[in-house]
């Protein structure tokens, strides 16, 4: 089977208008595009339907007495098959060779797609997520259902809330994208705590591997809803920052660590 284009999310957050991505890239996957929406060509006819042609007009002819069919017929048809076989194989490696040349695209230019392209998304949609919710606390009210007849400022700040979600979703998935398929990853954070909040355990101070987070199971509105209202710190960083963070908490919730300093 071909290669399929990585970090496909990546790019659909990209297509949806939620950020931007190195030229390069974009210009990688568009290849890839082309590339797998070429046309494969018609089969030919099977080459033993065609032996079993030429085998009955062989016996036609010598019933009839009349000229012996073109045997050669069946290597042209069977010729058709091995043009027919390389140009499928042919077209399988340009896919690969495609999806290859994205990959490589990605991680020459992952670290500028996390710091010059997504963080500076993401800061955007942070801050225009915290300004909104900000006006809904203001009000004291946050679904839809209790804003009909709210000031339009309100509505528009909860449908801004509905979009900033929506949007950071989108960032994420791309990140995660390179998480999972660019090897775009924090070895001193194996489980990416830190990768979309810096202060995780000021947040969660626990260490113990089965307690659930403040904001477990909530969907991303209300996620940065609980952010906004408890001080988490979103961030979109580099490895680098993320190891830096890592370093920074590691005192949290490990009291026997502080006595020993």
């Amino acid at each position: 089977m071909a290669e399929q284009l990585p970090c496909p999310k990546l790019y659909e957050g990209h297509d949806a208008g939620h950020y931007t991505l190195p030229a390069e890239v974009v210009k990688a996957r568009d290849t890839f595009q082309k590339i797998a929406a070429m046309p494969f060509p018609k089969p030919p006819r099977n080459s033993w339907e065609t032996v079993d042609d030429v085998a009955r007009a062989t016996v036609d002819a010598v019933h009839a007495g009349t000229k012996l069919p073109d045997v050669t017929l069946i290597e042209q048809a069977r010729q058709a098959e091995r043009i027919y076989q390389d140009a499928l194989d042919m077209m399988g490696a340009c896919q690969d060779m495609a999806a290859q040349r994205a990959r490589t695209a990605l991680g020459e230019h992952a670290l500028d797609i996390i710091s010059d392209h997504l963080r500076p998304a993401h800061e955007e949609t942070w801050q225009a997520y915290q300004d909104a919710h900000g006006v809904l606390n203001e009000y004291g009210e946050h679904e839809h259902r209790r804003l009909l007849n709210a000031p339009s400022k309100v509505r528009k700040a909860a449908d801004t809330c509905d979009l900033m979600a929506e949007r950071y979703t989108a960032i994420q998935a791309a990140r995660g994208d390179l998480w999972l398929q660019a090897g775009v990853r924090c070895p001193e954070d194996p489980s990416g705590k830190y990768t979309a909040i810096r202060n995780f355990h000021t947040l969660h101070p626990s260490r113990l591997a089965m307690m659930r987070t403040a904001w477990h199971g909530l969907d991303p509105r209300r996620f940065l809803a609980w952010m906004a209202d408890h001080d988490g710190q979103l961030w979109m960083p580099t490895p680098d920052e993320q190891a830096q963070a890592v370093q920074a908490e590691t005192h949290i919730g490990q009291p026997f660590r502080s006595r020993a300093a």
